[in-house]
């Protein structure tokens, strides 16, 4: 009986989504039930003799799914404990860029320290068009989703998970390999995208694409990116000393993967040097959260630069920011103000957009609110500039400690309104008018 992996005579029709880990199973007769007990009774009475079903016959996978869902197994345990020539087994026959994608695959699980890695096959994508598969494969081939969950040893607490994309093709004996790299709209984990360059230490790890590497813009080395890190976790646990780490920085090779990493437009970070998020987009408690680098920005900043950014990201990091719904000017000022606080460089250059902003138009009426931290604002660093401003007032007023103890009121809360009353004894509409006054006589206005 000819099984469906081979060259279809049609395309399929989509299937019914089926509950994650679970394999299709095909019906079999009498016959195939006497044989599997013959072959039972040989194998075990008679090991070094036992003969088992030939590729082909009908003891191989019968559908798409059964076949795909037995090469993830094989992926999964080659990627974490195989050698290499066990994965690139696993690679279509004659694809020379599958078996280097998987060669790449498996240094990144394994420099990385990929921990309880799960692979399951959810349906076949019949609604997208192969693409990138030569044509002699083509034919063979098709677009399934699958369920990853992953967590890096020693630096996730908890784990990651997302649907993928991934191209496979049909074999006689079931399923190979294709890519895992094509772009279907999907988000993917950097370590399935590119070949990595990886540094850790106890408090920082640090994945670089091979490509962000060298000269050009984003061109830093995978030891000044964790240099960066480091120093990064120091300076968050100068003001927030109960935090101990660590820190995952991922980088890129450029804006283009990173929009992929993060399922967004390829444009929505143009702008942004840095973002911490977490690592699968999720909201949940134990969702790693990593800072993820736009090299085209990041890159051409100079080390000041470079590492303030690093630990104002830290900073999120440290507070678990992407889950908050306290208001941006706080979220955002007080990043600044650790990144800031042991940084020997004076105001009127840490605040000149806004110092310009304040001596052109005057002080802004109100604090900066969430549309003001859009990327696509024109004045989005006088923005940054004022939040910090903002925090820094609070600290120089009230004391560090104060500060701290604001925010966390505040997160708590996801508003300020009880922050300023119980741990600050004033309110935003005093607060505004002071920090105005303050814009104000740095601006010399």
């Amino acid at each position: 009986m000819q099984s469906d992996l081979a060259e279809p005579t049609s395309t399929p029709a989509p299937r019914r989504r089926r509950k994650a880990g679970r394999s299709r199973r095909w019906a079999t007769g009498l016959v195939l039930c006497v044989l599997a007990a013959a072959v039972s009774y040989w194998v075990l009475s008679r090991p070094e003799t036992a003969v088992l079903p030939r590729p082909g016959d009908s003891a191989a996978p019968r559908t798409r799914e059964d076949a795909a869902a037995g090469l993830l197994a094989d992926l999964t345990t080659a990627l974490e404990t195989g050698s290499r020539a066990d994965v690139e087994a696993l690679a279509a026959p004659g694809d020379r860029d599958a078996v280097r994608e998987l060669a790449a695959l498996q240094g990144n699980v394994q420099r990385l320290g990929v921990r309880d890695l799960e692979m399951r096959y959810v349906d076949e994508n019949a609604g997208r068009t192969v693409a990138g598969v030569a044509p002699p494969l083509r034919k063979r081939a098709w677009v399934g989703d699958v369920a990853l969950s992953w967590g890096l040893d020693g630096f996730d607490g908890g784990d990651s998970r997302m649907e993928v994309t991934m191209t496979f093709a049909g074999t006689e004996d079931g399923a190979a390999f294709v890519t895992a790299r094509g772009d279907y709209g999907r988000a993917a984990p950097l370590w399935m995208l590119e070949r990595l360059a990886v540094r850790r230490s106890s408090q920082a790890l640090v994945m670089v694409a091979a490509g962000a590497t060298g000269a050009g813009p984003g061109g830093r080395g995978v030891a000044s990116y964790h240099a960066l890190a480091d120093r990064a976790v120091v300076d968050v646990r100068k003001v927030f000393p109960r935090w101990q780490g660590p820190l995952v920085v991922e980088v890129p090779s450029s804006q283009d993967e990173l929009a992929r990493a993060l399922g967004s437009e390829q444009t929505a970070y143009s702008s942004i040097a840095a973002v911490t998020t977490p690592v699968d987009g999720s909201s949940g408690a134990d969702s790693p959260i990593h800072i993820f680098v736009n090299p085209p920005v990041f890159g051409p900043l100079g080390e000041q630069g470079a590492q303030i950014v690093m630990s104002h990201e830290a900073a999120h990091v440290a507070t678990k920011a992407a889950a908050s719904s306290m208001p941006t000017w706080l979220l955002e000022g007080f990043a600044d103000y650790v990144a800031l606080a042991h940084v020997d460089l004076p105001v009127e250059v840490t605040a000149s957009q806004i110092i310009a902003q304040v001596q052109d138009q005057g002080a802004p009426p109100t604090l900066p609110g969430a549309s003001e931290f859009e990327t696509e604002n024109t004045t989005l660093g006088a923005s940054y500039e004022s939040a910090w401003l903002a925090c820094r007032l609070l600290a120089e007023q009230y004391g560090e400690k104060k500060l701290l103890a604001f925010y966390e009121r505040a997160d708590q809360d996801g508003s300020t309104k009880a922050a300023f009353r119980d741990v600050l004894g004033t309110d935003e509409r005093a607060f505004t008018e002071s920090w105005r006054d303050y814009l104000e006589g740095l601006a010399g206005v």
